[in-house]
């Protein structure tokens, strides 16, 4: 293979993976973040053994389970009276894939995949750089930024979330739309959770057009908190738009008494909201030189847990396809076959599950689709 500078707009999860994956199989990278700072915002994601699978390719699962929380056990409640109805056990997992399901900070695993990057070479990342044009040859792809700066390399990878400029440019007039759902997220430390909390730990509550999750991170010093309402509209632009907490009670006014109280524990402008965005899944995420990853290429909604999972899953299977192949094209070629599938069917069957669960029926879990199987590490490409 003759490329010798791989491009990466966005330092999120999938573009990070992206980064040390290619790094691992002897690739320089240059990866470009628009934010001033590349960093995480402090929210809560699980990771399943799908993921962690790769992650510990990269050598970096071991320090995130040292970080991290794991519950024993899900509890699916009842929404009104918080009564546990049933339980999910974690070693039955451990069992069948080797593997704890993880309940992590974001910005932790961020920082393990931003700080194994910068170790592998300190120059590889680029805060500060709003992607705004590209430009590709037989030989290769110079990106413009907002700033004035320009970069080439031999191929570009779209990794800049689910608004992706890249995947704008790429496919024009094809701009994501509000997915009907608006979030809630909130961290909330350990001593101002409820003891009934504390002692449901990891628990799920399915409502009528509405969800609500909570479960502790970081040794469960503190507690994640998410709730996904369906609602007509959504105007606001961002992920950390601020809201109060008598707002998201009021969105939860019929949930048992202790979820409420779990909610009125929010600190003070520690509560965020946003509009889920979506996009219909593309016929190709590749155009000549240039393809997406993660989000960019199928954006997700958090019904299954899988989109930080998939993520990294696709920066993992990036590598190998370019260690396999023989020219820039081969490696494009074996990635997409690879992973678009894949990617595709999970967004599409997490739009089910949400509709399924605030319609109030089961759905499928990511265990019963089967998605813990897939090995990133071994599968074709």
């Amino acid at each position: 293979m003759k490329a010798k500078l791989i491009t990466i707009i966005g330092a999120g999860m999938g573009g990070l993976t992206a980064a040390l994956a290619l790094q691992r199989r002897g690739y320089k990278v240059q990866v470009f973040e628009r934010a001033k700072e590349i960093r995480e915002i402090g929210a809560g994601i699980t990771v399943s053994p799908n993921a962690r699978r790769a992650l510990r390719d990269l050598e970096i699962d071991g320090a995130l389970e040292a970080c991290s929380s794991c519950a024993q056990v899900m509890n699916i409640c009842n929404y009104a009276t918080g009564q546990v109805q049933h339980q999910n056990y974690d070693s039955s997992v451990v069992e069948k894939y080797g593997f704890h399901v993880l309940q992590v900070h974001r910005a932790d695993l961020h920082d393990l995949l931003r700080q194994a990057v910068a170790a592998n070479d300190e120059s590889a990342l680029h805060a500060g750089h709003e992607f705004v044009g590209l430009d590709q040859d037989a030989q290769g792809v110079s990106v413009a930024f907002a700033n004035g700066a320009v970069a080439r390399g031999d191929v570009l990878i779209g990794a800049d979330g689910n608004a992706s400029a890249v995947r704008s440019r790429l496919f024009p007039g094809e701009a994501p739309k509000f997915a009907g759902q608006v979030s809630f997220r909130a961290l909330i430390p350990r001593d101002l959770v409820p003891t009934s909390i504390l002692e449901r730990g990891l628990a799920y509550y399915t409502s009528p057009k509405r969800t609500l999750m909570h479960y502790p991170m970081r040794g469960g010093k503190i507690f994640n908190l998410l709730g996904n309402a369906q609602s007509a509209n959504w105007e606001e632009e961002g992920w950390s738009i601020s809201a109060t907490a008598e707002e998201f009670a009021q969105a939860y006014a019929d949930h048992a008494p202790e979820v409420l109280a779990l909610i009125r524990a929010i600190p003070a402008g520690g509560l965020f909201k946003w509009g889920l965005r979506d996009r219909e899944p593309l016929q190709t995420w590749t155009v000549g030189r240039v393809t997406l990853l993660g989000d960019a290429a199928h954006p997700m909604t958090p019904f299954l847990g899988q989109g930080a999972c998939i993520a990294i899953e696709d920066g993992l299977v990036l590598g190998r396809a370019f260690a396999a192949a023989e020219s820039v094209e081969d490696a494009l070629h074996r990635y997409e076959i690879a992973r678009k599938t894949r990617g595709t069917n999970v967004q599409i069957w997490s739009r089910e599950q949400g509709q399924a669960l605030q319609d109030g029926h089961k759905g499928r879990t990511a265990i019963e689709r089967g998605l813990y199987d897939y090995n990133p590490v071994t599968a074709s490409v």
